[in-house]
């Protein structure tokens, strides 16, 4: 069996352990994984898949995640150039086994982990693909991928954020080229202690945000009331008091400054609550369209209102600056160039009232901060499919060598 191969099931297998959820949790992975992989072998019996050739092949992580469409514009330029692009989505347990998408591996692999190996094999035998583009952060098929094939297929990851603390499951990254947005996920993943795999990191991306910006800030006018947008937070957080506690602290400052105008974008899942009944009681107070982008209307503004979240790069992109709400880490190293965080509601009003007096400062400081996440911001589409186009070209994008480091699990 491919050391690599048993390497990872050490890493698998202990991960309950090194996130101190206890032996009792690492036995129960172990007998949750031995079941799947049985019942895999079974469906893997006499699998008779017809192949579909191509240039790309996409896995989208999630049904949901394929009917956002985010990834259309990328999808189109790919296919602009000339590229065949077949997509495949990442279904429920429930599916795989009803739909019997695995096959059986050619070479031995961990019994663990026969679910995911034959589950990379059924994508061998249905496409013949010279690019593989994954996104699920930590799903390690690529590794059955990568152990599996024959040909010249290449796995290539996705990323759709900047990697951080925020999730454990950054710590998978066996790829053969990794699309990150620029430096800081680079330098988040060589930090890394406890890891698995190696690839080629590549500066490229993200592909939910278009070559052409759609609007351009010109900073606050004096002579007009301020505009301020508030970012609404998804429905897991919607009802946090945490959440509720600084949508206080922004009504409350809006009740004190009678000249200025809030608007709101709620969450593309969110319900927009509390803010439908803020908007109610106060006529200054106004909820986006649900259609409009974040691109879109982020450069009407003069500051954006939000809490810890990806968009902050959306808002740095279109030069708009931004004042963190809340307390908690400071994953996209914020202070380190200097742009205002609330952690309290009397810091509120100051850190407004800084970015109002000085867009010139602010604007410098959020191209640094623009600069270190995303290396290709004016054209990260463009440097998506250039990449891609390199590999099924049969060479590749230069990047720098990623590698966990050497431990035993």
């Amino acid at each position: 069996m491919d050391v690599t191969l048993r390497q990872l099931l050490d890493f698998v297998v202990s991960a309950p352990l090194r996130r101190g959820k206890g032996r009792l949790a690492a036995w129960r992975l172990r007998c949750r994984l031995a079941g799947k992989g049985l019942l895999a072998f079974f469906l893997s019996i006499g699998r008779d898949i017809p192949v579909t050739p191509c240039d790309v092949l996409l896995v989208h992580p999630s049904r949901k995640s394929y009917e956002q469409g985010r990834k259309g514009p990328f999808l189109q330029a790919l296919r602009a150039h000339g590229l065949h692009v077949e997509e495949f989505v990442e279904e429920s347990d429930a599916v795989l086994i009803s739909a019997r998408q695995f096959v059986r591996p050619a070479k031995p692999v961990p019994f663990l982990l026969y679910w995911h190996a034959a589950h990379a094999a059924f994508l061998l035998q249905r496409y013949r693909a010279k690019a593989v583009l994954s996104e699920r952060n930590g799903w390690i098929v690529p590794s059955f991928i990568k152990a599996l094939r024959t040909e010249g297929m290449r796995v290539m990851h996705l990323a759709h954020s900047v990697p951080s603390g925020q999730s454990s499951r950054y710590d998978y990254f066996d790829y053969d080229y990794y699309l990150m947005f620029g430096r800081s996920s680079y330098d988040y993943l060589s930090s890394l202690g406890e890891a698995f795999g190696e690839c080629c990191a590549v500066y490229a991306g993200p592909y939910y945000l278009t070559d052409k910006k759609e609007t351009a800030w010109h900073g606050p006018d004096n002579r007009r009331t301020p505009r301020l947008l508030f970012l609404g937070s998804g429905p897991d957080y919607e009802h946090a008091e945490s959440y509720q506690q600084y949508c206080r602290w922004v009504v409350t400052w809006l009740e004190q400054h009678q000249d200025a105008t809030l608007s709101v974008k709620p969450h593309p899942r969110g319900q927009g609550y509390p803010w439908l009944d803020y908007a109610v009681s106060c006529e200054r107070i106004a909820l986006l369209p649900a259609g409009e982008s974040l691109e879109q209307c982020a450069g009407h503004f003069d500051v954006v209102l939000c809490g810890y979240t990806n968009a902050v790069l959306d808002v740095a992109r279109a030069g708009v600056p931004f004042v963190l709400l809340g307390e908690g880490e400071d994953y996209f190293s914020v202070a380190r160039y200097g742009l205002p965080r609330s952690f309290v509601e009397s810091q509120l009003a100051p850190c407004i009232e800084n970015v109002l007096s000085e867009p010139e400062k602010m604007r410098e400081r959020l191209f640094e901060f623009l600069t270190y996440h995303i290396c290709h911001s004016e054209k990260p589409v463009e440097s998506l499919v250039d990449s891609v186009r390199e590999v099924t070209n049969a060479s590749g994008p230069a990047g720098i060598r990623l590698s966990a480091p050497a431990r035993g699990y």
